[in-house]
């Protein structure tokens, strides 16, 4: 790296990615071992069961590596995170996440050390009978307190990685019932059955498990010297972890107390506020230190580019972006001056401006809000025109211009909402649809085929209400295109009019528009992008004529299919390879 650099690296892509990677690994370990106590609402024998195939990964060689690698990463890597904080200043998530991770190891230690004990002082995995025998009454409190800790501080690690996939919004409500559920049967499953161990026994003795289990070799039962030896291990290496963990907090204080004295630096805000601070922590740090609002969704981590800054001034000696922030940034198209905040240290005197207002709302509705600052998604875009509108119009009072042109919007308006699609914008006799949007791609372009059948049927039925009152029968022409948008929210929300401010912007909208004004020109139904059928992986049996149109944008034409009979979209025949032109 170059010689500028003038503090600590940042966090790359990779450090993050290995903390991700290992918290995955224990995570599943986690789920597995309290699915396995779940099975014990039922009985002791089939806890047994799940325990032999829980066994078969992670009692293995290649598991047990796995899982202890994994549990030192993370630890090692969640120390040296919370060792580079500058500030205590925190989303209140993210401190419950901190406290709950330090308070793992406290019962943690315990759990493993006894259990690994006893399974090396008899050569194999100690099964329920010894565990149950061992943690009731006694440690009840303590290994249950463990669970709920362990599965809070999992899930919510999970929920802030996972809420800005496309996909998580609409199994959230689903992933949250079953996160609340899997630690209440684990809870009821192993306290239950350790009451009925503990009531058929007769106690804590290698007589009374003999007596309720029938063994009389190689009982799993250890001796009192042997829990000796196990339990002061466990007060070494506990101790050895809370001294690590509090020599890292009295060297975070003396770099504070050593920072109060040291050169300062000023950061000024466009608005007026200026601040001072020690050269070393981040802008998004020293904005939180100061109790400056400044928005970051992804909690500083180099995910979303809701942090990024405007540099006025002082940009000269800060360090070139490391690879995470480079990459966000040239997926924004950034100026040279603009950097994110949760990456970049600042060095000298600077005058910034973050470019997202931290006070907008990111929960709607007591839910987070993931379109709040925008998300790309693949989806299909629908335009519906009403054709030849204007010379219908002419003639005819307003009220009966708007009574027809009512009716038509609400049945188009039902009907494509009954198909799954999202209704973005009503504009005049057009309007704007959206389908996938809380599903996939795959399944958008499926309800948009059949909307497009759907639509046909509704404007008969509008016809037959309008006899009396057009000249003519009504025509609709579609255009669809589907791809990658940016969908988000935007101004309007709460305004009156719009109901959830929720459009799509970028290519694949204006295609869409383009193909309408197709359908218009090759006096067809609908003009439908080969890529729509591609994502649907149908295609029908006869595709219409396709014609290769060029779009303003695009270098090269795009194939698309000329629907001229709605009855082609009825009967889709699955086609395993792409048809593209």
């Amino acid at each position: 790296m170059s010689k500028q650099i003038k503090h600590p690296p940042s966090s790359g892509p990779l450090e993050q990615r290995i903390r991700l990677a290992s918290g995955l690994v224990l995570f599943s370990f986690a789920l597995m071992h309290f699915l396995n106590h779940t099975l014990g609402n039922i009985s002791l024998e089939w806890m047994e069961w799940g325990l032999g195939l829980f066994g078969i990964i992670w009692y293995s060689a290649a598991g047990a590596v796995l899982l202890y690698s994994a549990l030192l990463t993370h630890v090692c890597l969640a120390l040296w995170k919370t060792v580079k904080r500058r500030t205590w200043r925190m989303p209140v998530w993210e401190a419950l996440q901190l406290c709950l991770g330090l308070l793992i190891p406290y019962v943690l230690i315990k759990h493993i050390i006894v259990t690994r004990g006893a399974t090396m002082q008899f050569g194999s995995a100690i099964g329920y009978k010894y565990e149950l025998f061992s943690l009731w009454p006694g440690s009840a409190i303590l290994q249950s307190g463990l669970l709920v800790i362990v599965w809070l501080h999992g899930c919510i690690g999970l929920h802030y990685w996972l809420r800005m996939k496309p996909w998580y919004a609409r199994l959230r409500t689903t992933l949250a019932c079953i996160a609340l559920l899997i630690p209440i049967l684990a809870l009821t499953g192993w306290t239950s059955e350790a009451r009925r161990v503990i009531l058929n026994g007769k106690g804590f003795t290698a007589e009374g498990i003999a007596s309720h289990t029938g063994q009389t070799k190689g009982l799993p039962f250890l001796t009192v010297e042997q829990k000796a030896a196990l339990l002061q291990q466990v007060e070494i290496v506990r101790n050895g972890f809370y001294l690590l963990a509090l020599a890292l907090l009295v060297f975070m204080i003396a770099r504070h107390v050593y920072n109060a004295f040291s050169r300062k630096i000023t950061i000024q805000y466009l608005d007026g506020r200026t601040v001072k601070s020690t050269p070393g922590p981040t802008l998004l740090e020293i904005s939180r230190m100061k109790s400056i609002p400044h928005m970051s969704v992804c909690g500083g981590r180099g995910r979303c580019s809701t942090c990024r800054t405007l540099i006025l001034s002082g940009q000269s000696g800060l360090a070139p972006p490391n690879a995470i922030e480079r990459q966000v940034l040239k997926r924004i198209d950034a100026r040279s001056n603009v950097r994110l905040a949760c990456q970049f240290r600042p060095v000298d005197d600077m005058v910034v401006r973050p470019l997202f207002n931290a006070t907008r709302p990111l929960v709607r509705e007591g839910i987070y809000d993931r379109y709040r600052w925008g998300v790309e998604q693949q989806i299909a875009v629908m335009f519906i025109d009403l054709r030849g509108f204007t010379s219908l119009s002419e003639g005819k009072l307003p009220f009966d211009v708007v009574f027809i042109l009512n009716r038509y919007v609400d049945g188009v308006v039902r009907t494509v909402q009954k198909a799954g699609g999202m209704v973005d914008k009503v504009m005049g006799d057009g309007v704007m649809v959206l389908f996938g949007v809380e599903t996939n791609l795959a399944e958008g372009v499926t309800s948009a085929l059949a909307a497009i059948s759907a639509l046909n049927s509704e404007l008969a039925q509008v016809n037959e209400d309008l006899k009396g009152h057009i000249d003519k029968p009504l025509r609709i022409a579609v255009g669809m295109h589907a791809g990658t948008v940016i969908l988000g929210r935007i101004g309007l929300e709460g305004r009156g009019g719009v109901a959830s401010g929720l459009t799509a912007l970028g290519d694949v909208v204006n295609v869409a528009s383009r193909l309408e004004g197709v359908a218009k020109e090759e006096n067809v139904v609908a003009a439908i992008s080969h890529d729509v059928f591609d994502a649907s992986g149908f295609w029908p049996d006869k595709p219409g004529v396709t014609r290769h149109v060029t779009v303003r944008g695009r270098q090269a034409p795009l194939a698309v299919a000329c629907i001229a009979d709605i009855r082609q979209l009825s009967v889709p025949t699955p086609m395993p390879v792409s048809r593209s032109a």
